[in-house]
């Protein structure tokens, strides 16, 4: 065996092997292998390392110092920052509020609010979201397994006094609107909240029902209550309002709601309303339009750059007043005659002369002593209501639940509610820039997203980002440090 000099071997260590080529020392990595034909282990040479001289000790081959750099970049850590520092910015305000009433649960409210907003993700798949975004390093540590989950959500759920007055934070006095609710189909039947009820579609399924208020001056929700699929009572109305301990807040049915009884019952219970009435009501008198004599009509005022004509009459001791909107009225008159001609089977013109008077109008019913055009209004709200519905369902994606407990409903619907306030807010955070034609909420989180930290060497750093997302945060006035 030959035997090298000690200037030699003192480079050395397990796992290599020094070899002399052409009077060069070289070190290799070195390994064995069981052979089972020779039964006995097999050194293996494997790759070079460097070289090795008397002057200069070990010298790194150039190949294995990039296989050292690819090694260190294959082990970089890359996550979602910007909406993580867009929270923080933007939405400093829920995590005071959320520390304030959830201190021990605020950092998981937040989380699983991003998933949901963000990702649209279920329970289930909201540890891997955690994970790959900055938050994980921010708020280090949560239990987001499905399984810890499922005990998170109940001690969540329970909570709903501060729930409640999480909400209150949000409260504005005298422009509340009191919706008469929306379903949430659900897939678990071991709730007693959840019973098979008809839905709004028309179908039958497993159902609950949610009622809340809406503030008008925030375009934000303010409460809400889940309720049983097939409970539609007006004492339900009360408890909302003694529960929000909101003021002054007026109930906006839709057009199905209308029955003596159910006007009686709302004045008993000193509730204000706001009641569409079919247009085929017995009780509705159209002689003032049909006189078309404007002079008839109490006066008229403008909305959205129409012009709307209103007067009031008597349906028994309720005030109702009648509108009419000429350009709407033109519109539905072309639509029935076209459908006159498309579908002479179910329209003709006799029915055209009995709906004719009829067409552009909307009779609203109400108990409050608020002008026509503020009942005009508030009643209209209850499209900007219906789209925020819209968004809760198609959006967040939250028309249906997975939950099995009362609880984890709960806290699963409390979740949504904050991801459809901060939609709502990122809304109005394009609005004041002029941005909400060009782009819509969802399209910020996707350009948010885009930002990214890395974790070089155990240091953090921010990623390099496009030029087209830099401007648009520039514009937004969005500074990612």
């Amino acid at each position: 065996m030959a035997t090298h000099p000690k200037w030699a071997t003192k480079h050395k260590r397990k796992g290599t092997e020094l070899r002399l080529i052409n009077g060069r020392y070289y070190l290799y990595e070195v390994s064995s292998k069981w052979n089972p034909e020779k039964k006995r282990a097999q050194k293996i040479t494997g790759k070079l390392l460097g070289r090795i001289t008397k002057e200069s000790g070990f010298i790194e081959s150039d190949k294995a110092k990039l296989r050292k750099r690819e090694l260190r970049v294959s082990k970089l850590c890359v996550k979602e920052y910007g909406i993580t520092a867009f929270l923080d910015t933007h939405f400093s305000e829920y995590k005071t509020l959320l520390q304030k009433h959830f201190p021990q649960q605020w950092q998981t409210i937040i989380v699983l609010t991003y998933g949901r907003l963000v990702h649209h993700s279920a329970m289930k798949n909201m540890e891997y979201h955690y994970l790959h975004s900055y938050l994980s390093e921010q708020y280090p540590q949560l239990r987001l397994s499905p399984k810890s989950l499922t005990g998170v959500l109940r001690e969540l759920g329970v909570k709903r006094t501060q729930i409640t007055d999480f909400f209150k934070e949000f409260s504005k006095a005298n422009d509340n609107i009191l919706f008469d609710g929306t379903d949430l189909l659900s897939n678990s039947k071991k709730m007693d909240i959840t019973k098979l009820s008809k839905s709004k579609k028309g179908t039958f399924d497993y159902l609950a029902n949610i009622m809340f208020v809406f503030s008008i001056g925030l375009q934000l929700p303010v409460y809400y209550r889940i309720m049983p699929g097939n409970i539609k009572d007006i004492k339900s109305f009360k408890l909302c309002l003694d529960e929000s301990q909101i003021k002054d807040a007026v109930i906006i049915a839709d057009k199905g709601f209308y029955s003596e009884k159910n006007i009686d019952q709302l004045n008993k219970e000193q509730l204000k309303f706001i009641i569409p009435l079919r247009r085929n009501n017995k009780h509705i008198c159209y002689d003032n339009i049909k006189s078309a004599d404007k002079k008839n009509f109490d006066n008229f005022f403008k909305y959205e750059g129409r012009i709307i004509w209103y007067y009031s009459i008597k349906i028994g001791t309720e005030q109702v007043n009648v509108y009419l909107d000429e350009e709407l009225k033109a519109e539905e008159i072309k639509d029935y005659l076209n459908r006159i001609e498309s579908l002479p089977e179910k329209y003709n013109i006799e029915s055209f002369h009995e709906k004719q008077h009829s067409f552009g109008t909307i009779a609203l019913m109400h108990n409050g002593t608020k002008l026509p055009k503020e009942v005009y209004l508030n009643y209209k709200s209850r499209g900007q209501i219906e789209g925020m519905i819209d968004v809760l369902k198609n959006i967040v994606d939250a028309d249906k639940s997975y939950m099995q407990n009362e609880q984890a409903l709960e806290a699963w619907m409390f979740i949504n509610y904050i991801a459809l306030h901060w939609y709502y807010k990122i809304y109005q955070l394009l609005l004041t820039h002029d941005l909400n034609k060009k782009y819509a909420p969802m399209d910020l989180i996707l350009f948010l997203k885009e930002i990214r930290k890395v974790k070089i060497n155990d240091k953090w750093h921010n990623a390099e980002i496009t030029a087209k997302t830099l401007e648009l945060m520039n514009t937004i006035g969005i500074h990612i440090t």
